[in-house]
């Protein structure tokens, strides 16, 4: 069973492709918080998925690349190749 995880919605809008990294991570218990950042269109509208990730103060920003977008997604871990991995893995 998913753990709960504080997820804060500065931005209320997800992409799909954030949607699904957000369940991926609803089901780690190394996870503690996700913060939902901002939308941002890209110049291609097509393009294939991807992720990327930038280290922060107390984890890691995923940048999630869907079809036409990119969001960014804060991830509060002290696992953070264990996220970074798992979330390789599932996306």
């Amino acid at each position: 069973m998913p753990q709960k995880i504080k997820i804060t919605r500065s931005h209320t809008s997800t992409t799909d492709a954030t949607d699904e990294i957000i369940k991926a991570l609803k089901k780690l218990k190394e996870v503690n918080k996700i913060s939902i950042g901002i939308i941002k269109p890209t110049k291609s509208k097509g393009g294939k998925r991807a992720i990327k990730f930038l280290p922060i103060t107390g984890g890691i920003v995923a940048m999630v690349r869907g079809s036409g977008t990119v969001q960014e997604l804060y991830i509060y871990t002290s696992e953070i190749d264990f996220v970074k991995n798992y979330l390789l893995k599932v996306f």
